[in-house]
């Protein structure tokens, strides 16, 4: 997509849970930005009311993008860098955690970006390297998709050379990061589903497995559930999203971060734990 499809990237309101790019999350990440619960909080409630006003400047920029795809112009700026969504860790449960939150499990892995576009798959790390091209059947992600673009925001988990997908941030050439996680989520499940049905698999044309983390809701008894099922991936902890939080570049107050093994502390549960705690 030339120029302006890496405008796009580059002003897309973006998610990243770690600090440090080789893995899901990082305890200097959990706690570099320490604050009160009130504080926390109070930065929901404006993060919330600046999106009701930043909303038609930002669809306004992605139009002009969709007029001029196709551009060539050279770039200055790397336009993958610092795009992913960044995660809080939660000082405390948030009063509506139930009824306004959803939570996914995050893999041990490597946090990417996922590019398709121009008829290949890159993948890119928090700071905007890429670290491999290869086919896909995003759309985009081949020579007979190659006029549209996807946007994926995933963790790589080499073990299993699967891309477990936490986020869409764009589908077949159609932006969705000004959307609310609850549609997000509920438009990505549902295209990886009935658009995507071979993706989960390693082929010729699709080197890398691609897999879409389910939603989970934020009850004890739901959480519980999740964590104690057995998993193709190592567990690295629990990622909340603000059901009504749009997907913005970098640090969002609407996307929270537990450890594992604060999870019993934090939110109440009573799980056994002891493995998570060795290994942290």
């Amino acid at each position: 997509m030339g120029e302006n499809f890496d405008e796009l990237v580059s002003n897309l309101s973006s998610f990243n849970v770690s600090n440090d790019e080789n893995c899901a999350v990082s305890r200097f990440d959990l706690y570099k930005s320490k604050s009160t619960k009130a504080d926390q909080e109070s930065r929901r409630q404006k993060f919330l009311e600046r999106q009701k006003n930043d909303r038609q400047k930002s669809l306004d920029v992605l139009r002009n993008i969709e007029e001029d795809s196709e551009s060539q112009s050279p770039k200055k700026i790397n336009p993958f860098k610092n795009q992913l969504m960044l995660s809080e860790w939660f000082q405390d449960a948030p009063g509506d955690l139930e009824e306004n939150w959803i939570c996914k499990l995050a893999p041990v892995g490597h946090r990417s970006l996922v590019v398709a576009h121009r008829g290949r798959t890159e993948s890119y790390t928090k700071s905007g390297y890429r670290t491999d091209s290869f086919p896909s059947n995003l759309p985009g992600g081949s020579n007979s998709t190659r006029s549209s673009y996807t946007l994926l925001d995933a963790v790589w988990v080499e073990e299993n050379q699967t891309f477990y997908v936490l986020d869409m941030i764009c589908f077949k050439s159609h932006p969705i990061n000004n959307s609310e996680a609850e549609f997000r989520f509920y438009w990505g499940q549902t295209k990886f589903s009935e658009d995507l049905p071979n993706i989960g698999t390693e082929r010729r044309r699709n080197r890398y497995a691609m897999k879409w983390l389910p939603s989970i809701t934020c009850t004890k008894s739901a959480m519980s559930s999740a964590v104690e099922q057995e998993h193709e991936y190592k567990v690295d902890g629990l990622l909340f999203y603000h059901k009504m939080g749009h997907y913005t570049a970098g640090s969002s107050p609407l996307v929270g971060w537990l450890k594992m093994d604060m999870l019993n502390s934090v939110l109440g549960l009573d799980l056994d734990l002891t493995s998570y705690t060795m290994d942290s």
